[in-house]
């Protein structure tokens, strides 16, 4: 498809985007001038799913000119930013604006939403942030993308979203493979590893490795594979020499057809070997006890998709099933 299309639909989209940014500092230091409509952000995310974004973020703009107080809207704003910057990959790397002006957007948004104590802000903010460091990964690799990463870089996440990473890279025997298999799982690892960052272990998302050219080739530089090889068959050839771990939401349909055994959260492409660290769902527990997040739920979804495969998770996490343990886990 004729890239100068695309380039005129883009165009009005950065210029709102930095408008609505640009009016921020302004705006914000004022009181509203509209009172909250929580209908406009619905309205916008039904435009995005009839493939009207540019529309969507149009209104969202405009509407947040005057409404800056509306946390959800703020919210709304980044998820389609964040889209944008995805979707730019998927268009080989081409367009105006590039990837990293559409995560500032994002970020930006989605501190807007922070400040105004919308629950998933963080979240989404940190979503922007592992955004930002693949696209570093695509341009100087994945040795030197990952030590060039610090605590500053982001977002505090919640500790039961880091205690989730640290307990599925703790899964993974040394100089192993990690597979995972979405953004909540892809986000609790990048964080996790910033707390353990001497693991010897690559976390790879399949689905990106699939559709991402830029990803590809650098991860299968990381992994010493042919980047021309699939998905599946390239890591059929780490498999000889490094473990695969299969987090609990990986697509297996990406994986070779190995001989996968259940160890602690993961599945592994061999028997189990010592790891290090223990699991913990100490910071899960105090959340779940706390104010209600869908979050907590969504974290506790990946240990209930552990427990369907390894039932030894049944026990070893019973302070955290109590009376409600997932269905693989009832009598």
């Amino acid at each position: 498809m004729d890239a100068f299309p695309r380039r005129s639909r883009l165009l009005p989209r950065r210029a709102t985007g930095t408008a609505v940014l640009a009016s921020l500092a302004f705006a914000t230091s004022l009181l509203a001038q509209a009172a909250i409509d929580p209908n406009v952000a619905p309205r916008a995310a039904a435009l995005e799913r009839e493939g009207e974004r540019p529309m969507a973020i149009d209104l969202l703009g405009r509407y947040l000119a005057t409404a800056p107080d509306d946390g959800s809207a703020w919210l709304q704003l980044g998820r389609f930013y964040l889209s944008d910057a995805r979707d730019w990959h998927l268009a080989g790397h081409r367009g105006d604006p590039d990837g990293l002006l559409y995560l500032d957007f994002a970020a930006t948004a989605f501190e807007q939403s922070v400040r105004l104590s919308v629950d998933s802000g963080v979240v989404f903010r940190g979503y922007a942030e592992v955004e930002r460091g693949m696209i570093l990964l695509e341009s100087v690799g994945w040795a030197v993308a990952l030590a060039g990463r610090g605590h500053n870089t982001g977002p505090a996440m919640p500790a039961y979203i880091v205690e989730l990473g640290s307990n599925l890279l703790s899964s993974c025997p040394a100089g192993g493979v990690l597979l995972t298999g979405n953004d909540l799982e892809s986000l609790s690892v990048w964080y996790g590893s910033l707390e353990s960052p001497t693991l010897d272990i690559i976390f790879v998302r399949p689905d990106r490795y699939a559709t991402d050219s830029l990803y590809r080739r650098r991860m299968a530089e990381a992994m010493g594979v042919d980047p021309a090889l699939p998905v599946q068959r390239a890591l059929a050839v780490v498999a000889l020499r490094r473990r695969l771990c299969l987090s609990p939401g990986a697509d297996t349909a990406a994986a070779p057809a190995l001989a996968w055994v259940p160890y602690r959260l993961v599945r592994l492409s061999g028997p189990p070997e010592a790891t290090a660290g223990a699991l913990s769902v100490t910071e899960l527990i105090k959340a779940s006890r706390g104010p209600a997040s869908p979050w907590v739920t969504d974290v506790r979804e990946v240990y209930d998709r552990a427990a369907a495969h390894n039932l030894l998770l049944c026990s070893s996490l019973l302070l955290l099933y109590g009376d409600t343990p997932p269905a693989a886990c009832s009598p």
